[in-house]
C-alpha cells in the first residue's frame, strides 16, 4: 500500500511544473494582448514646456532648409511594431504646422536648430 508507482511519482513531479508553464505562457500572452490593444500609435505625442504648441518657433535643418513661423505640433510615437499605424521609417518624426494649416512631418534627426522667440515682447 505504500508503493508509488514510478510513473505516479514522475507525474507528480513533472506535472505541477508543465502547469506552472502553461498558466505562465497563458497570463504573458493575455497581457501583451492587452497591451498592444491599448496603444495609441500613430498619433502625435505632444511636448510640454519650452515647445509649447501655442508658439511660434523658427528650425533650421541640416540641410540648410529653413522653416520660419511654424508652430510644433508633436511628434510621431518612437514605438515600432508589428501593427504600428505608421511605417518605420516614419516614427520619430517631428510634425510641424503653418500658418495656414499645412502639416510637414520632419525626421528629427534632421534638426540642427530650433529657435524660439521671446514670447514676453
Amino acid at each position: 500500500m505504500g508503493d508509488i508507482h514510478p510513473f505516479e511519482a514522475t507525474i507528480s513531479v513533472v506535472g505541477p511544473i508543465v502547469g506552472g508553464i502553461v498558466f505562465l505562457t497563458f497570463f504573458f500572452k493575455t497581457l501583451a494582448w492587452i497591451s498592444e490593444k491599448s496603444k495609441a500609435n500613430g498619433k502625435p505625442v505632444p511636448l510640454g514646456g519650452i515647445l509649447n504648441p501655442d508658439n511660434t518657433i523658427t528650425v533650421h535643418l541640416n540641410n540648410g532648409n529653413t522653416y520660419e513661423n511654424v508652430r510644433f505640433v508633436g511628434q510621431t510615437d518612437g514605438y515600432a511594431d508589428k501593427g504600428a499605424a505608421f511605417p518605420y521609417e516614419l516614427n520619430q518624426m517631428v510634425i510641424l504646422e503653418f500658418h495656414d494649416g499645412r502639416r510637414v512631418l520632419i525626421h528629427a534627426k534632421s534638426i540642427r536648430m530650433i529657435e524660439i522667440p521671446n514670447q514676453n515682447q
